[in-house]
């Protein structure tokens, strides 16, 4: 396996980073080219920002659409894909009656925008029960779709699920939607740099990704991809210069969402470099070596307890992420579910006693851990995982 590249990264070589899928990890040429930029940008702010940054821009925009199938100028860059998608969710003309779509694996913080609005507006945020492990993908289907009634505007799905590290069919459900005239909005922040992405195939009216996950920029970079036929209908979270703007592009769209004010566009500008990167390391060996080392670990688990319970049993519904039940006997995790503040200090035992960071997830009134391989990773990381997870009893 062509694997353990800590060099690539700038992690403290002393501990063993089990938890890529929470924060990523930048490359260390990809944050010495934000650097660059910065710079650049500092040593002439006016020339940069109002010649050289829209120019820029659009060049990184074009690397990232090649790279995932889509048209640049239907892209723009935000901080990260919970800002994206409340600037889409904000902007839905939903009705009291009215019904979003999606299921119980949605992460944590756009579960809690989705709540906030639908109480705010009055129409219904509605949850499929999707049960693990999930193995089929065709009972996930007829589900879903069983679920769609006449007053279902919008279906809502993760492409990879944050809590439970699964990849979900939005192909399928996209094509559904489609033919059920109901807008289709995908929270893919797990995706680029994960598995392939084609944006164009999948078809959705919206995805969101994340660059700073799995592509491993600098923090502070994603995307957000809508269809032109739903573009103006997404107001800005800020009006600034791009409303009604005197200098105006060949795109609302862009105007709108990427002129907001003065803000560090750097990790923007990274992408390139980093497709460059993923082309001179072939990124996808990475990935491979990176899930086949997944599901060693998946293995090595069920070895220690007969009644391990994974997220999947599926290798099609794991890419780099392995989610599993844990003992919420243990003595580590115990009232855990109770006073969820204490997670952090499991973690945090779990850390001193051998390097290891790694996130425990609430999820489903149940205990998980959840496990992200990266090009970092190699075998004798879980070997002290097993180890970790003997000592505190955790299976």
């Amino acid at each position: 396996m062509a694997l353990g590249k800590k060099d690539w990264f700038n992690l403290n070589p002393k501990s063993v980073y089990l938890t890529h899928g929470t924060f990523g990890a930048s490359l260390k040429s990809a944050l010495d080219n934000k650097i660059e930029w910065q710079k650049k940008l500092e040593s002439d702010p006016f020339d940069f920002l109002i010649n050289e940054a829209p120019k820029e821009l659009a060049n990184s925009r074009n690397h990232l659409a090649k790279y995932i199938n889509c048209n640049g100028d239907d892209l723009v860059y935000f901080p990260n894909p919970s800002t994206a998608l409340n600037a889409v969710i904000k902007s839905l003309n939903l009705k009291k009656n009215d019904e979003v779509l999606t299921t119980n694996h949605e992460y944590g913080a756009l579960d809690r925008t989705w709540k906030y609005y639908s109480n705010f507006k009055g129409y219904n945020y509605k949850k499929v029960k999707i049960e693990v492990p999930y193995n089929d993908k065709s009972i996930f289907i007829k589900k879903f779709e069983s679920a769609i009634n006449t007053n279902t505007k919008v279906i809502y799905l993760s492409h990879i699920t944050s809590s439970t590290g699964l990849i979900f069919p939005v192909k399928e459900i996209c094509e559904i939607a489609k033919n059920n005239n109901i807008l289709s909005i995908v929270d893919g922040a797990h995706v680029p740099g994960h598995i392939n992405l084609d944006i164009n195939g999948i078809d959705s009216d919206v995805y969101v990704g994340a660059c700073h996950k799995w592509m491993c920029s600098p923090k502070g970079a994603s995307f957000l991809y809508a269809k032109k036929s739903f573009q103006d209908t997404i107001d800005p979270l800020v009006i600034s210069w791009g409303w009604e703007s005197d200098i105006p592009s060949n795109s609302r769209f862009l105007d709108y969402h990427q002129h907001q004010g003065t803000n560090d566009i750097s990790s923007y500008l990274t992408i390139p470099h980093i497709l460059s990167f993923f082309k001179n390391n072939e990124w996808n060996k990475v990935n491979i070596d990176c899930h086949k080392l997944l599901i060693q670990t998946k293995d090595m688990l069920k070895d220690i307890n007969i009644d391990f319970l994974s997220c999947s049993d599926n290798e099609k519904h794991l890419g780099q992420m392995l989610s599993f039940r844990i003992n919420a006997q243990s003595k580590l995790v115990r009232n855990i579910l109770s006073h969820p503040s204490r997670i952090i200090q499991a973690q945090n035992n779990i850390f001193q006693y051998n390097g290891i960071r790694i996130p425990i997830i609430i999820w489903d009134n149940n205990l998980y851990m959840r496990v992200s391989i990266q090009a970092y990773n190699k075998q004798s990381d879980i070997i002290k995982l097993i180890e970790m997870i003997k000592y505190f009893n955790l299976l």
